[in-house]
């Protein structure tokens, strides 16, 4: 399995297809790397590289406390492992809050920052109540539920839902919990304007978190956004073509 040593504490897995100008994905809590299975038909153009971050899927748990910075740093050792000076980063839902930071923290490795239903701070309500609710099933012990819940939301096919259980099911609980906990406290609206890099942003026609869209606006005049039809939260997976098709044209155009 393509499982690499990223510190003294920690094994990342990962997968990478393709030759072309990297471009790295990273998930929601509690989630894993299957959950951009289908960008990976991107391969014929860029290098997409998916992986678990610690504590999620096949990769290792470190000794230190989940931190926002610390899982940005987990991914710049990642790169590091691999030989890669610079990517575009696409992070997904809360997986954009480590998006975000890397790019904040690390802009030389930056290429572009894409952002599928992603947000700056949990402000409005509708996330926040979703962030309580996921909070609240890790912390009494109900995490095979929110798993199946995860799986059956994010599906195209039955063999979506089963591979996408089997890997939720093995989200370390603590983990899981930290990253959400961790994301919900994240904010870099006041850092925005710091941005050096293309800032693309896909959301889904009903979601919930498509209200930031006016809030980047205002932050990074220069960001560009796609808005895909009939769609909700889940865009790289339950609408991959419309996102592939969508984040090809950006990407050619760097």
């Amino acid at each position: 399995m393509p499982i690499v040593k990223i510190s003294s504490s920690l094994s990342t897995y990962y997968e990478s297809s393709g030759t072309g100008s990297p471009v790295v994905f990273i998930h929601p809590p509690h989630m894993g790397q299957n959950v951009f299975k289908y960008q990976h038909e991107l391969s014929d153009r860029f290098r997409v590289i998916t992986y678990d971050i610690q504590g999620h899927g096949r990769s290792g748990v470190s000794d230190e406390k989940v931190t926002i910075p610390l899982l940005a740093a987990d991914l710049s050792g990642l790169l590091d492992a691999l030989g890669i000076d610079q990517v575009t980063i696409v992070g997904y839902s809360a997986g954009g809050s480590i998006a975000q930071d890397f790019a904040l923290t690390y802009p030389e490795r930056v290429k572009a920052l894409v952002l599928s239903g992603g947000f700056p701070e949990v402000s409005t309500l509708a996330l926040k109540k979703q962030y309580q609710f996921g909070l609240a099933l890790v912390r009494s012990g109900q995490s095979e539920l929110l798993s199946k819940l995860l799986a059956w939301s994010h599906k195209v096919t039955e063999e979506d839902q089963r591979i996408l259980l089997d890997e939720c099911l093995r989200a370390n609980p603590q983990s899981a919990y930290d990253f959400y906990e961790q994301s919900m406290n994240y904010k870099c609206t006041h850092l925005l304007h710091k941005l050096t890099c293309p800032l693309f942003l896909l959301y889904g026609q009903f979601s919930h978190i498509r209200p930031y869209v006016e809030l980047y606006k205002r932050q990074v005049p220069q960001m560009e956004s796609v808005l895909v039809g009939k769609s909700s939260h889940q865009v790289p997976i339950k609408s991959y073509r419309s996102f592939n098709h969508a984040l090809f044209s950006f990407l050619k155009n760097l």
